[in-house]
């Protein structure tokens, strides 16, 4: 049998020591641990741009993995640390701030890191990635049940969560996020499309031409796209979409569409 995974995302840099300083909680409690860096480069303090990564990295592991992830602007005042158990049975362990509001569905439980047994005090007031989090991953890796973590949150933190909004003939988004190639990641999913051929894309009202794939547009073309994550993506080929738009997020994008199925309620979820 495999050994337990913990995938590890923060703001911490991959840089710092911080991130090694979780890796020696994790390492010390369970030395065959296998550890897996989603990211430590998320903005400071950007809860938006850390829960978008969480949703895009997360499914790609199996459900037993334990995902630890900070971005937490409020370390060492009452916010609850908690670990979320999605509907799929995916743990999570972090702050409750809103990082983890992908995977807050109406199936998800939610525990509070409250247990005074099972939960140490933290050693200082500004690290507790490495004084309460990462111990905590590390006894859910060691088959600790959540349920014994602390009392079940009824209320816990949720983002505003940008979505598209779907109108007769076309779907209006923003942009929420870039990535290291300057690619704009938007609030439009794959399912705000129903099916619909897009004709055109505008991006901030300038036309962004709509590809299958990088490679489908010349060097220096503003291109849109259904990008790996499952959200449309403007992007600009062999170059950044943050860079030629100026800016990376809150960016209005506009696909209007061709003939397709029905688009469903205007504003309503996917």
């Amino acid at each position: 049998m495999p050994a337990p995974l913990v995938t590890l995302t923060t703001d911490y840099g991959a840089g710092s020591g911080y991130p090694a300083q979780l890796k020696g909680v994790l390492l010390a409690a369970e030395p065959d641990l296998r550890i897996v860096d989603l990211s430590h480069g998320v903005p400071a303090y950007d809860l938006l741009a850390g829960a978008l990564l969480l949703e895009a990295c997360v499914p790609a592991f199996a459900v037993e993995a334990i995902h630890l992830a900070v971005v937490d602007p409020g370390v060492g005042t009452e916010r609850r640390g908690i670990c979320v158990v999605d509907g799929e049975g995916r743990r999570l362990v972090g702050p409750d701030n809103g990082l983890f509001t992908p995977f807050l569905g109406p199936e998800a439980r939610v525990y509070e890191l409250s247990d005074p047994l099972l939960v140490p005090q933290p050693r200082r007031a500004t690290f507790h990635g490495r004084d309460v989090f990462a111990p905590v991953a590390a006894a859910l890796a060691g088959g600790l049940d959540p349920s014994r973590l602390g009392p079940q949150v009824e209320d816990p933190i949720l983002l505003e969560w940008p979505v598209a909004e779907r109108i007769a003939g076309q779907v209006r988004g923003v942009t929420l996020a870039v990535d290291p190639f300057g690619n704009l990641v938007t609030s439009i999913r794959e399912c705000d499309l129903a099916g619909a051929e897009v004709r055109l894309a505008l991006c901030d009202g300038r036309p962004a031409r709509w590809v299958r794939t990088f490679g489908d547009g010349q060097p220096g073309e503003l291109l849109a796209m259904l990008g790996s994550s499952g959200r449309v993506e403007v992007a600009v080929r062999e170059g950044s979409a943050a860079g030629h738009l100026h800016r990376w997020r809150g960016v209005e994008v506009r696909l209007l569409l061709g003939a397709a199925g029905p688009l469903g309620a205007p504003g309503g979820p996917c």
